[in-house]
Protein backbone atom coordinates (compact mmCIF):
# COMPACT_ATOMS: atom_id res chain seq x y z
CA UNK A 1 0.00 0.00 0.00
CA UNK A 2 1.31 3.45 -0.92
CA UNK A 3 1.73 5.88 1.93
CA UNK A 4 0.39 9.37 1.44
CA UNK A 5 1.38 12.70 2.87
CA UNK A 6 -0.67 15.85 3.16
CA UNK A 7 0.80 19.13 1.98
CA UNK A 8 -0.96 22.31 3.06
CA UNK A 9 -1.26 24.58 0.05
CA UNK A 10 -3.21 27.84 0.05
CA UNK A 11 -4.92 26.82 3.25
CA UNK A 12 -6.25 23.47 2.00
CA UNK A 13 -5.02 19.89 2.00
CA UNK A 14 -3.35 18.39 -1.05
CA UNK A 15 -2.88 14.62 -1.09
CA UNK A 16 0.32 13.42 -2.76
CA UNK A 17 2.11 10.11 -2.88
CA UNK A 18 5.10 10.18 -0.53
CA UNK A 19 8.44 9.99 -2.24
CA UNK A 20 7.03 10.28 -5.77
CA UNK A 21 8.06 13.10 -8.10
CA UNK A 22 5.67 16.02 -8.15
CA UNK A 23 3.83 15.70 -11.50
CA UNK A 24 2.99 19.39 -11.47
CA UNK A 25 6.50 20.64 -10.73
CA UNK A 26 7.56 22.87 -13.57
CA UNK A 27 4.02 23.66 -14.76
CA UNK A 28 4.50 27.30 -13.79
CA UNK A 29 7.80 27.64 -15.67
CA UNK A 30 6.89 25.42 -18.61
CA UNK A 31 9.71 23.10 -17.52
CA UNK A 32 12.11 25.74 -18.77
CA UNK A 33 10.29 26.50 -22.03
CA UNK A 34 9.05 30.11 -21.83
CA UNK A 35 6.44 29.34 -24.49
CA UNK A 36 4.78 26.87 -22.10
CA UNK A 37 5.09 28.98 -18.95
CA UNK A 38 2.03 30.40 -17.17
CA UNK A 39 1.83 33.33 -14.73
CA UNK A 40 -0.32 31.41 -12.23
CA UNK A 41 -2.65 28.47 -11.79
CA UNK A 42 -5.01 27.12 -9.15
CA UNK A 43 -6.91 23.85 -8.89
CA UNK A 44 -9.14 21.77 -6.64
CA UNK A 45 -10.24 18.15 -6.86
CA UNK A 46 -11.73 15.32 -4.91
CA UNK A 47 -14.73 13.14 -4.23
CA UNK A 48 -17.73 15.38 -3.60
CA UNK A 49 -18.84 13.24 -0.66
CA UNK A 50 -15.78 14.36 1.36
CA UNK A 51 -17.29 17.82 1.80
CA UNK A 52 -13.93 19.46 1.14
CA UNK A 53 -11.31 19.11 -1.60
CA UNK A 54 -8.82 16.27 -1.42
CA UNK A 55 -6.55 18.44 -3.56
CA UNK A 56 -6.22 22.23 -3.44
CA UNK A 57 -3.14 23.95 -4.76
CA UNK A 58 -2.07 27.21 -6.40
CA UNK A 59 1.18 28.62 -7.73
CA UNK A 60 2.42 31.87 -9.27
CA UNK A 61 1.31 35.47 -9.03
CA UNK A 62 -2.33 36.48 -9.23
CA UNK A 63 -1.27 40.06 -9.91
CA UNK A 64 2.25 40.51 -11.20
CA UNK A 65 2.38 44.30 -10.75
CA UNK A 66 1.25 43.99 -7.12
CA UNK A 67 3.35 40.90 -6.42
CA UNK A 68 0.26 39.17 -5.01
CA UNK A 69 0.36 35.38 -4.79
CA UNK A 70 -2.21 33.14 -6.43
CA UNK A 71 -4.39 31.05 -4.11
CA UNK A 72 -7.31 28.69 -4.61
CA UNK A 73 -9.47 31.55 -3.27
CA UNK A 74 -8.34 34.07 -5.91
CA UNK A 75 -11.35 35.17 -8.02
CA UNK A 76 -10.77 35.47 -11.77
CA UNK A 77 -12.96 35.90 -14.82
CA UNK A 78 -13.66 32.24 -15.52
CA UNK A 79 -14.91 32.63 -19.12
CA UNK A 80 -17.41 30.10 -20.51
CA UNK A 81 -17.88 28.07 -17.35
CA UNK A 82 -20.12 31.07 -16.64
CA UNK A 83 -22.61 29.55 -19.10
CA UNK A 84 -22.95 26.33 -17.11
CA UNK A 85 -23.38 28.30 -13.88
CA UNK A 86 -26.04 30.57 -15.42
CA UNK A 87 -27.90 27.49 -16.61
CA UNK A 88 -28.02 26.06 -13.09
CA UNK A 89 -29.90 29.23 -12.14
CA UNK A 90 -32.20 28.94 -15.15
CA UNK A 91 -33.00 25.32 -14.33
CA UNK A 92 -34.41 26.36 -10.95
CA UNK A 93 -37.11 28.17 -12.95
CA UNK A 94 -37.69 25.09 -15.11
CA UNK A 95 -38.03 22.93 -12.01
CA UNK A 96 -40.50 25.41 -10.50
CA UNK A 97 -42.64 25.23 -13.63
CA UNK A 98 -42.06 28.90 -14.50
CA UNK A 99 -40.67 28.09 -17.95
CA UNK A 100 -40.44 25.03 -20.20
CA UNK A 101 -37.48 24.07 -22.33
CA UNK A 102 -39.66 23.92 -25.45
CA UNK A 103 -41.33 27.32 -24.92
CA UNK A 104 -41.08 29.92 -27.68
CA UNK A 105 -38.35 32.27 -26.45
CA UNK A 106 -39.85 35.20 -28.32
CA UNK A 107 -43.13 34.85 -26.46
CA UNK A 108 -41.24 35.32 -23.19
CA UNK A 109 -38.90 38.06 -24.41
CA UNK A 110 -41.67 40.27 -25.74
CA UNK A 111 -40.29 40.51 -29.27
CA UNK A 112 -40.44 38.12 -32.21
CA UNK A 113 -37.29 35.99 -32.25
CA UNK A 114 -36.92 34.01 -35.45
CA UNK A 115 -34.06 33.02 -37.72
CA UNK A 116 -34.70 35.12 -40.85
CA UNK A 117 -33.95 32.14 -43.13
CA UNK A 118 -36.05 29.70 -41.06
CA UNK A 119 -39.03 31.76 -39.86
CA UNK A 120 -41.15 28.67 -39.15
CA UNK A 121 -38.60 27.28 -36.67
CA UNK A 122 -39.18 28.26 -33.05
CA UNK A 123 -36.17 29.33 -31.00
CA UNK A 124 -36.56 27.63 -27.63
CA UNK A 125 -34.57 27.62 -24.37
CA UNK A 126 -33.37 24.09 -25.15
CA UNK A 127 -32.05 25.16 -28.53
CA UNK A 128 -30.43 28.26 -27.04
CA UNK A 129 -28.67 26.33 -24.27
CA UNK A 130 -27.55 23.55 -26.62
CA UNK A 131 -26.25 26.10 -29.17
CA UNK A 132 -28.58 24.70 -31.84
CA UNK A 133 -30.83 27.78 -32.14
CA UNK A 134 -29.13 29.14 -35.25
CA UNK A 135 -27.71 32.21 -33.50
CA UNK A 136 -24.18 33.57 -33.96
CA UNK A 137 -22.14 36.36 -32.37
CA UNK A 138 -22.65 39.26 -34.78
CA UNK A 139 -19.83 41.55 -35.95
CA UNK A 140 -20.91 44.27 -33.49
CA UNK A 141 -20.96 41.82 -30.51
CA UNK A 142 -21.87 42.42 -27.70
CA UNK A 143 -24.90 44.64 -27.15
CA UNK A 144 -23.99 47.19 -24.50
CA UNK A 145 -25.99 48.70 -21.65
CA UNK A 146 -28.29 51.44 -22.92
CA UNK A 147 -29.43 49.47 -25.94
CA UNK A 148 -31.98 46.60 -25.91
CA UNK A 149 -30.98 43.09 -26.93
CA UNK A 150 -33.52 43.08 -29.74
CA UNK A 151 -31.39 45.74 -31.46
CA UNK A 152 -29.26 42.82 -32.67
CA UNK A 153 -31.94 40.18 -33.14
CA UNK A 154 -34.75 41.94 -35.00
CA UNK A 155 -34.61 43.35 -38.55
CA UNK A 156 -33.86 47.06 -38.64
CA UNK A 157 -32.33 47.12 -35.16
CA UNK A 158 -29.30 49.30 -34.46
CA UNK A 159 -27.07 46.19 -34.34
CA UNK A 160 -28.89 43.96 -36.83
CA UNK A 161 -25.66 43.67 -38.85
CA UNK A 162 -27.58 42.57 -41.95
CA UNK A 163 -28.72 39.43 -40.14
CA UNK A 164 -25.19 38.27 -39.26
CA UNK A 165 -26.37 37.28 -35.76
CA UNK A 166 -27.90 34.22 -37.47
CA UNK A 167 -26.29 31.32 -39.30
CA UNK A 168 -26.40 30.54 -43.05
CA UNK A 169 -29.02 28.52 -44.90
CA UNK A 170 -27.02 25.30 -44.71
CA UNK A 171 -27.02 25.28 -40.89
CA UNK A 172 -30.66 24.83 -39.83
CA UNK A 173 -31.84 25.50 -36.26
CA UNK A 174 -32.46 22.39 -34.21
CA UNK A 175 -29.85 20.36 -36.07
CA UNK A 176 -26.68 22.40 -36.39
CA UNK A 177 -24.40 23.07 -33.38
CA UNK A 178 -22.65 26.45 -33.46
CA UNK A 179 -21.21 27.69 -30.19
CA UNK A 180 -22.18 31.35 -29.63
CA UNK A 181 -22.20 33.55 -26.55
CA UNK A 182 -25.39 35.31 -27.59
CA UNK A 183 -27.42 32.20 -26.76
CA UNK A 184 -26.80 32.63 -23.05
CA UNK A 185 -27.42 36.38 -23.20
CA UNK A 186 -30.92 35.52 -24.46
CA UNK A 187 -31.33 33.02 -21.60
CA UNK A 188 -30.28 35.69 -19.08
CA UNK A 189 -32.93 38.00 -20.50
CA UNK A 190 -35.52 35.22 -20.22
CA UNK A 191 -34.52 34.77 -16.56
CA UNK A 192 -35.11 38.48 -16.00
CA UNK A 193 -38.46 38.48 -17.77
CA UNK A 194 -39.73 35.55 -15.73
CA UNK A 195 -38.26 36.46 -12.33
CA UNK A 196 -38.56 40.24 -12.53
CA UNK A 197 -35.00 40.44 -11.16
CA UNK A 198 -31.74 41.55 -12.70
CA UNK A 199 -29.78 38.51 -13.81
CA UNK A 200 -26.84 39.20 -11.50
CA UNK A 201 -29.06 39.52 -8.44
CA UNK A 202 -31.10 36.46 -9.40
CA UNK A 203 -27.91 34.37 -9.55
CA UNK A 204 -26.75 35.63 -6.18
CA UNK A 205 -30.10 34.79 -4.60
CA UNK A 206 -30.65 31.41 -6.30
CA UNK A 207 -27.12 29.98 -6.38
CA UNK A 208 -24.26 31.89 -4.82
CA UNK A 209 -25.77 32.80 -1.46
CA UNK A 210 -27.24 29.31 -0.83
CA UNK A 211 -23.83 27.78 -1.60
CA UNK A 212 -22.00 30.33 0.55
CA UNK A 213 -20.00 31.68 -2.41
CA UNK A 214 -18.48 35.15 -2.59
CA UNK A 215 -18.61 35.45 -6.37
CA UNK A 216 -20.66 37.21 -9.02
CA UNK A 217 -21.10 38.23 -12.63
CA UNK A 218 -19.03 41.26 -13.62
CA UNK A 219 -18.09 41.59 -9.91
CA UNK A 220 -21.74 42.08 -8.90
CA UNK A 221 -22.23 41.17 -5.26
CA UNK A 222 -18.56 40.32 -4.71
CA UNK A 223 -17.14 41.64 -1.44
CA UNK A 224 -14.23 44.06 -1.30
CA UNK A 225 -12.20 41.43 0.52
CA UNK A 226 -12.58 39.06 -2.45
CA UNK A 227 -11.86 41.86 -4.93
CA UNK A 228 -8.65 42.57 -3.05
CA UNK A 229 -7.57 38.99 -3.90
CA UNK A 230 -8.47 39.33 -7.60
CA UNK A 231 -6.39 37.66 -10.26
CA UNK A 232 -5.47 39.44 -13.50
CA UNK A 233 -5.41 37.67 -16.86
CA UNK A 234 -2.33 37.80 -19.06
CA UNK A 235 -0.85 37.07 -22.45
CA UNK A 236 2.64 37.50 -23.80
CA UNK A 237 0.97 39.57 -26.49
CA UNK A 238 -0.93 42.86 -26.62
CA UNK A 239 -4.16 41.00 -27.48
CA UNK A 240 -5.54 37.72 -28.77
CA UNK A 241 -4.39 38.62 -32.29
CA UNK A 242 -0.76 38.81 -31.14
CA UNK A 243 2.01 39.01 -31.95
CA UNK A 244 3.09 36.66 -29.16
CA UNK A 245 6.60 36.88 -27.73
CA UNK A 246 7.18 33.86 -25.44
CA UNK A 247 10.43 35.38 -24.19
CA UNK A 248 8.76 38.71 -23.45
CA UNK A 249 6.90 40.02 -20.39
CA UNK A 250 3.40 39.13 -19.29
CA UNK A 251 0.94 41.78 -20.49
CA UNK A 252 -2.24 42.23 -18.46
CA UNK A 253 -5.42 41.76 -20.51
CA UNK A 254 -8.12 42.14 -17.86
CA UNK A 255 -8.69 42.78 -14.14
CA UNK A 256 -5.25 44.13 -13.29
CA UNK A 257 -7.38 46.68 -11.47
CA UNK A 258 -10.97 45.94 -10.48
CA UNK A 259 -13.89 48.20 -9.54
CA UNK A 260 -14.30 49.07 -5.89
CA UNK A 261 -17.26 47.34 -4.24
CA UNK A 262 -20.12 47.52 -4.95
CA UNK A 263 -19.37 48.82 -8.48
CA UNK A 264 -20.03 46.51 -11.44
CA UNK A 265 -18.12 46.32 -14.72
CA UNK A 266 -20.33 46.18 -17.81
CA UNK A 267 -20.32 46.99 -21.54
CA UNK A 268 -21.96 50.31 -22.49
CA UNK A 269 -23.57 51.45 -25.71
CA UNK A 270 -23.33 55.06 -26.88
CA UNK A 271 -27.02 55.56 -26.06
CA UNK A 272 -26.28 54.97 -22.36
CA UNK A 273 -24.80 58.44 -22.00
CA UNK A 274 -24.64 59.28 -18.30
CA UNK A 275 -27.31 56.73 -17.44
CA UNK A 276 -26.60 54.78 -14.23
CA UNK A 277 -26.83 51.00 -14.07
CA UNK A 278 -29.31 51.53 -11.23
CA UNK A 279 -31.82 52.51 -13.92
CA UNK A 280 -31.50 49.16 -15.69
CA UNK A 281 -34.85 47.44 -16.18
CA UNK A 282 -34.89 43.62 -15.89
CA UNK A 283 -35.55 42.09 -19.28
CA UNK A 284 -33.87 44.92 -21.20
CA UNK A 285 -30.56 43.39 -22.32
CA UNK A 286 -29.24 40.00 -21.28
CA UNK A 287 -25.67 40.90 -22.25
CA UNK A 288 -25.23 43.59 -19.57
CA UNK A 289 -24.01 41.27 -16.80
CA UNK A 290 -22.00 39.00 -19.15
CA UNK A 291 -23.71 35.66 -18.42
CA UNK A 292 -21.67 34.12 -21.21
CA UNK A 293 -18.27 34.59 -19.57
CA UNK A 294 -18.18 37.32 -16.93
CA UNK A 295 -18.46 35.33 -13.70
CA UNK A 296 -15.67 36.16 -11.26
CA UNK A 297 -15.03 33.08 -9.16
CA UNK A 298 -12.10 31.17 -7.69
CA UNK A 299 -11.00 27.59 -8.19
CA UNK A 300 -12.45 26.87 -4.74
CA UNK A 301 -15.79 28.46 -5.72
CA UNK A 302 -15.88 26.32 -8.85
CA UNK A 303 -15.17 23.29 -6.67
CA UNK A 304 -18.31 23.96 -4.64
CA UNK A 305 -20.34 24.20 -7.85
CA UNK A 306 -18.73 21.03 -9.23
CA UNK A 307 -19.61 19.21 -6.03
CA UNK A 308 -23.23 20.30 -6.53
CA UNK A 309 -23.22 18.58 -9.92
CA UNK A 310 -21.41 15.54 -8.56
CA UNK A 311 -24.03 15.12 -5.82
CA UNK A 312 -26.92 15.18 -8.29
CA UNK A 313 -27.95 18.82 -7.84
CA UNK A 314 -28.98 18.76 -4.21
CA UNK A 315 -30.09 20.83 -2.44
CA UNK A 316 -30.77 23.30 -5.28
CA UNK A 317 -32.04 20.98 -8.03
CA UNK A 318 -33.65 17.57 -8.18
CA UNK A 319 -31.54 14.82 -9.78
CA UNK A 320 -34.00 14.53 -12.68
CA UNK A 321 -33.68 18.26 -13.42
CA UNK A 322 -29.90 18.10 -13.37
CA UNK A 323 -29.96 15.00 -15.56
CA UNK A 324 -32.05 16.86 -18.11
CA UNK A 325 -29.47 19.64 -18.14
CA UNK A 326 -26.41 17.42 -18.41
CA UNK A 327 -27.63 14.78 -20.88
CA UNK A 328 -26.36 15.51 -24.42
CA UNK A 329 -28.90 17.09 -26.74
CA UNK A 330 -26.43 17.22 -29.61
CA UNK A 331 -23.65 14.84 -30.69
CA UNK A 332 -21.25 15.42 -33.54
CA UNK A 333 -21.82 13.12 -36.50
CA UNK A 334 -18.66 12.80 -38.57
CA UNK A 335 -20.53 10.89 -41.29
CA UNK A 336 -22.88 13.82 -41.81
CA UNK A 337 -21.30 16.87 -40.21
CA UNK A 338 -23.96 18.56 -38.13
CA UNK A 339 -22.07 21.38 -36.47
CA UNK A 340 -18.86 23.17 -35.70
CA UNK A 341 -17.13 20.95 -33.15
CA UNK A 342 -14.97 23.82 -31.85
CA UNK A 343 -11.76 22.39 -33.21
CA UNK A 344 -12.86 18.89 -32.27
CA UNK A 345 -12.94 19.65 -28.56
CA UNK A 346 -16.78 19.67 -28.30
CA UNK A 347 -18.38 16.46 -29.52
CA UNK A 348 -21.38 16.07 -27.19
CA UNK A 349 -23.32 18.90 -25.57
CA UNK A 350 -26.38 19.22 -23.34
CA UNK A 351 -27.79 22.42 -21.85
CA UNK A 352 -24.63 24.51 -21.42
CA UNK A 353 -22.95 21.32 -20.29
CA UNK A 354 -20.42 19.33 -22.30
CA UNK A 355 -19.93 15.56 -22.11
CA UNK A 356 -16.45 14.29 -22.89
CA UNK A 357 -16.47 11.32 -25.27
CA UNK A 358 -12.80 10.33 -25.11
CA UNK A 359 -12.40 10.77 -28.86
CA UNK A 360 -9.25 12.45 -30.11
CA UNK A 361 -10.50 16.02 -30.02
CA UNK A 362 -12.02 16.01 -26.54
CA UNK A 363 -9.66 13.52 -24.85
CA UNK A 364 -8.68 15.89 -22.07
CA UNK A 365 -7.24 13.00 -20.03
CA UNK A 366 -7.15 9.22 -20.18
CA UNK A 367 -10.47 7.72 -19.11
CA UNK A 368 -12.41 10.97 -19.52
CA UNK A 369 -15.36 9.41 -21.35
CA UNK A 370 -18.64 10.32 -19.63
CA UNK A 371 -17.26 13.20 -17.55
CA UNK A 372 -19.42 16.33 -17.74
CA UNK A 373 -18.74 20.02 -17.28
CA UNK A 374 -17.45 22.98 -19.23
CA UNK A 375 -14.17 24.55 -20.38
CA UNK A 376 -13.39 28.24 -20.70
CA UNK A 377 -10.90 30.41 -22.54
CA UNK A 378 -10.75 34.20 -22.90
CA UNK A 379 -8.31 37.07 -22.31
CA UNK A 380 -5.47 34.59 -21.80
CA UNK A 381 -7.29 32.41 -19.27
CA UNK A 382 -8.06 28.73 -19.69
CA UNK A 383 -10.33 27.05 -17.17
CA UNK A 384 -12.21 23.82 -16.56
CA UNK A 385 -14.89 22.33 -14.34
CA UNK A 386 -15.31 18.57 -14.78
CA UNK A 387 -17.34 15.96 -12.92
CA UNK A 388 -17.65 12.17 -13.14
CA UNK A 389 -21.35 11.59 -12.38
CA UNK A 390 -20.73 7.87 -11.86
CA UNK A 391 -18.19 8.22 -9.05
CA UNK A 392 -18.90 11.73 -7.74
CA UNK A 393 -15.34 12.87 -8.37
CA UNK A 394 -14.63 16.33 -9.71
CA UNK A 395 -11.86 18.78 -10.46
CA UNK A 396 -11.60 22.47 -11.32
CA UNK A 397 -8.73 24.62 -12.54
CA UNK A 398 -7.89 28.13 -13.69
CA UNK A 399 -4.74 29.03 -15.63
CA UNK A 400 -4.33 32.78 -15.90
CA UNK A 401 -2.16 33.37 -18.95
CA UNK A 402 -0.91 32.24 -22.35
CA UNK A 403 2.64 32.65 -23.63
CA UNK A 404 1.56 31.43 -27.06
CA UNK A 405 -1.71 31.54 -28.94
CA UNK A 406 -4.24 28.83 -28.13
CA UNK A 407 -3.78 27.35 -31.60
CA UNK A 408 -0.02 27.07 -31.09
CA UNK A 409 -0.45 25.59 -27.61
CA UNK A 410 -2.80 22.70 -28.35
CA UNK A 411 -1.87 19.33 -26.93
CA UNK A 412 -2.82 15.92 -28.26
CA UNK A 413 -6.51 16.97 -27.96
CA UNK A 414 -8.25 20.26 -28.65
CA UNK A 415 -7.27 21.45 -25.15
CA UNK A 416 -3.98 23.10 -24.22
CA UNK A 417 -0.94 21.16 -23.05
CA UNK A 418 -1.18 22.73 -19.60
CA UNK A 419 -4.83 21.72 -19.26
CA UNK A 420 -4.05 18.14 -20.28
CA UNK A 421 -1.22 17.98 -17.73
CA UNK A 422 -3.36 19.35 -14.91
CA UNK A 423 -6.37 17.20 -15.77
CA UNK A 424 -4.28 14.03 -15.89
CA UNK A 425 -3.24 14.64 -12.27
CA UNK A 426 -6.50 16.06 -10.95
CA UNK A 427 -8.71 13.28 -12.32
CA UNK A 428 -7.01 10.84 -10.00
CA UNK A 429 -6.84 13.09 -6.94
Amino acid sequence: MMTRRTVLTSGAATAMTAGAPDPLAGLLTGDGDPGLAVPAWAATAGPARRGRPAFARAEGLANIAAGRAMTVDTPVRIASISKLVATLGFMTLVEAGKVALDDDAGDILGFRLRHPLFPAERITPQRLLSHTAGLRNGPSYPVGFGRPLDAALTPGGAQWDDGAWFGPAGEPPGEWFAYADVNVAVIAQIIERISGQRFDRFMTERLFRPLGLDCGYNWSGVSQAARDRAGALYRKAPSDEGPYDPAGPWIAQLDETVPTAPAIAHPRASEAGERSLDSYRPGENGFVFSPQGGLRASAADLGRIAALLALGGGPLLKPATLARMTTPVWRYDERRPNGDAYGGSILAYGLACQTLTGAAGDSLFDGCEGWIGHPGDAYGLTSGLWVDPKTGRYFTYVITGEARSLKANRGRSGFTRQEERLAGVLAGA
